[in-house]
């Protein structure tokens, strides 16, 4: 019943947008990430709230904006396809409206000196557009380097972002989130530089893939993106959560977002290293050591942000006397990273 009303709902939504001149449904292709083998693709379908970002946007534009982002119109049980090396492929949105389908690597040309971004194509089988055009759009996959030694995976929330997810009540993590914007949101000094360090070689060509991790949910997708964009902050595939209601596989995947995010990523690059870089404001070192434990032949270094909070730090120091093995970290700087990973670069 709920899946029938969703339908009539949207096809309701698309004769009224037609009428308005308005596009009612848009694909946000997700970047997605390929291996030897294999493509994932990732998105989401959901209606296009026609948000614009404005360098001068005030307080008021900002909060509006991120009410339109929180609450997206997903598009369930829509069929997207994707054309790819010649080849189309199927699948279907979700309750939630995100899709995800692997396909074959197929006749992909060799692994180059540098990371390659190669793309598919997206349509909207069964859904148009006020102008009677196919709704669709482009998806970029990261391949591998020849050069590829290492994989990053860093959170996101005061790692590379200043969040304040300590706050009194979370109130300036609020601030940050509803009232400013991708223009007003500062990163840690000199990450953009440090990340592009560790993902480059010696002629400034990226090598090495970066991922990112977040409790963040997937409506903030867009906002991240334009954030390492502006910040010159290597572009690498998201892991963030969906909000709402979970009971069942739902809940414990969502609250186990970040360890199954690692191992799904230790699987599907097999052979690859990775370095793991959090902060001291979550559980990111607890993670991190937990997946040590079960990886420890491949992961490099484990390097975790302190915080203002010396309790949250004195726990990170815990749990490095508790995995003597573990080659876990504790920074005060961005620049720290560089002198820790200089024997692997």
């Amino acid at each position: 019943m709920k899946n029938e009303l969703k339908k009539l709902w949207f096809k309701t939504k698309s004769k009224l947008s037609q009428l308005q001149g308005d596009d009612p449904l848009m694909i946000a292709p997700y970047l997605s990430y390929a291996n030897e083998n294999e493509i994932i693709i990732r998105g989401r379908v959901l209606e296009n709230e026609g948000i614009v970002v404005k360098e001068e946007d005030g307080k008021w534009e900002n909060f509006v904006n991120s009410l339109k982002r929180m609450e997206s119109d997903e598009a369930s049980n829509v069929k997207v396809t994707i054309e790819y090396d010649g080849t189309l492929y199927h699948c279907q949105t979700n309750e939630e409206g995100f899709f995800k389908i692997t396909i074959p690597r197929g006749r992909i040309n060799r692994p180059s000196e540098k990371i390659q971004w190669i793309e598919a194509r997206l349509n909207l089988a069964h859904e148009l557009s006020s102008q009677g055009k196919p709704i669709s759009a482009t998806v970029e996959i990261t391949v591998l380097a020849q050069q590829t030694k290492y994989a990053i995976l860093t959170d996101i929330d005061d790692t590379i972002l200043e969040s304040h997810v300590n706050s009194f009540l979370k109130l300036r993590l609020l601030y940050e989130t509803f009232l400013k914007n991708v223009h007003t949101r500062l990163a840690f000094e000199n990450v953009g530089s440090v990340l592009q360090k560790i993902t480059q070689n010696e002629d400034k060509q990226q090598i090495h893939p970066i991922f990112y991790l977040s409790h963040s949910p997937w409506n903030l997708y867009e906002l991240l993106l334009q954030f390492l964009n502006k910040n010159e902050i290597p572009k690498g595939p998201f892991f963030l959560r969906d909000f709402g209601y979970k009971r069942g596989r739902e809940k414990f995947e969502y609250e186990n977002h970040k360890a199954l995010a690692i191992e799904h990523l230790m699987n599907f690059y097999s052979d690859l290293p990775f370095i793991l870089i959090g902060d001291a404001t979550q559980h990111d070192a607890d993670v991190y050591a937990d997946a040590f434990r079960k990886f420890p032949n491949r992961i490099l270094k484990i390097i975790i942000r302190a915080t203002e909070k010396s309790s949250k730090n004195k726990h990170v120091r815990d749990v490095i006397a508790a995995n003597p093995t573990a080659p876990i970290y504790l920074i005060q700087h961005s620049d720290e990273i560089l002198t820790l990973t200089k024997d692997i670069r």
